[in-house]
């Protein structure tokens, strides 16, 4: 399908003045600068590009920004989502804004009903003094109203104004303040006490341009909305500062026993106790920063078997695999993406099969060959790979010794659905020859 948007709203500022002559004494065009940023949660990824300019297409990953400078005009602009086969045809969107000449714009690559909806803003000429400017764009289409509060670090919103309201997919108009030291909250229109976002202290400087795009994260860590911030010719991703970190654990311990998992040595009780194998367990909050992870048998915390340490970031879930002999387990830490794609599954592979010394994990169309086909992950134990996006539909799974045509398992046909998040686990088989594979998250009913 192709669908064509002439839209409003917008990211960034950089005045950069081009102006010269061409040969023969013509004056040349004059220069535009444009930056892209995808704010569309729904896609794996989007490419942008400029006319038939298929060279110089550039691939987005979600929160992604990029800056162009063209000749001022008008262009035919494309975004289209990624093909996973010969047979797939992505679907594209085209947009055509008239470009001026020194004069900055902002294209937000936005989605509304799992369409892209590119908006484009014409970002305003810089304040004078001390004064620094704002303006930005509510990019979460299925998202409530919001209030943009900027207040001095340290006082907090009571009994403050926002500085700006704003609908789903509408970007609020520029306004000025002093510059200086703030801290930005975002909470739902009319309603101070549900704060959706507290950020850090930001510096907003005198006779600048600042833009304030909100972006659903759509299960992309804890936390449910991220502001991106645009200064000049670079751009930051707001996180909320009050966000927890979690943390999920996998057992994958070749005797196949419960194990008890302490954080911070605290075993009465032990954050994640029991622990069965190969069943995920729930995320539970850990503490952010650095702090130690123990593995012991159940009850029995003089006996560690793992004591290592990880850090716990703002936002971020992450599931701890371990695996190997009893007395010797090791962990693996993977952070996890649970955003969910309109057309797309997302799949995991991981590694708890202690008995071979690495698993080449590979999919195919049904009844294809893998033997023609690349791996994709390939995991020493204990091991986890990044997701692996795929269309919906129904695929076949192989298990094969790295580097080997020896099958360990498959084929073993899977279902994968569109916005579907999934994961195979490989453990060891009934016998020395073989793996067997445990499926978690949505293949579990």
């Amino acid at each position: 399908m192709n669908l064509r948007f002439v839209a409003s709203c917008g990211l960034v500022c950089a005045a950069l003045v081009f102006t010269g002559c061409s040969d023969g004494g013509r004056t040349s065009p004059g220069k535009t600068t444009v930056q892209v940023a995808n704010a569309a949660p729904g896609f794996p990824s989007l490419q942008f590009r400029r006319e038939q300019d298929v060279n110089g297409a550039v691939e987005m990953v979600f929160k992604d920004g990029r800056t162009f400078v063209y000749d001022a005009d008008t262009y035919d602009f494309f975004i289209s989502e990624p093909q996973f086969s010969v047979q797939d045809e992505g679907r594209v969107w085209t947009f055509a804004p008239t470009l001026d000449a020194n004069t900055i714009y902002q294209f937000i690559l936005t989605e509304v009903a799992g369409e892209v909806v590119p908006a484009v803003i014409t970002v305003p000429a810089l304040p004078t003094g001390d004064a620094a400017q704002i303006f930005g764009l509510h990019a979460a289409a299925t998202l409530p109203a919001m209030d943009l509060y900027l207040e001095r670090p340290g006082v907090g919103i009571a009994g403050a104004t926002p500085r700006a309201t704003v609908n789903p997919t509408e970007q609020f108009s520029p306004r000025t303040l002093p510059s200086g030291d703030y801290e930005l909250f975002v909470t739902s229109a009319g309603n101070p006490a549900d704060v959706w976002l507290t950020s850090a202290s930001i510096n907003l400087p005198a006779g600048t341009n600042s833009s304030f795009v909100i972006v659903d994260q759509r299960g992309t860590g804890t936390e449910r909305i991220n502001v991106m911030l645009v200064q000049g010719t670079g751009s930051t991703v707001l996180f909320d500062r009050n966000s927890p970190s979690e943390l999920r654990v996998i057992n994958g311990a070749s005797d196949q026993l419960p194990r008890d998992v302490a954080i911070n040595s605290q075993f009465s009780p032990p954050s994640f106790s029991a622990t069965q194998f190969a069943a995920p367990t729930a995320y539970k909050s850990v503490p952010l920063g650095a702090y130690p992870v123990q593995v012991t048998p159940v009850g029995n915390p003089g006996v560690l078997e793992i004591d290592t340490a990880t850090v716990g970031i703002i936002g971020e879930q992450v599931t701890m695999l371990f695996g190997g002999q009893t007395g010797a387990l090791l962990p693996v830490f993977a952070v996890d993406d649970n955003r969910r794609l309109n057309r797309e599954a997302k799949l995991r592979f991981m590694n708890a099969a202690s008995q071979f010394t690495a698993i080449d994990f590979t999919v195919v169309l049904p009844d294809g060959d893998p033997n023609i086909a690349f791996p994709q992950a390939t995991l020493f134990p204990p091991g986890a790979a990044p997701y692996v996006t795929l269309h919906a539909g129904d695929y076949d799974l192989y298990m094969h010794q790295a580097g080997t045509p020896t099958i360990l398992l498959g084929p073993t046909r899977i279902t994968l659905a569109a916005g579907g998040i999934y994961g195979v686990l490989a453990v060891d088989g009934p016998d020395t020859a073989t793996a067997s594979a445990v499926y978690f998250d949505d293949f579990v009913p």
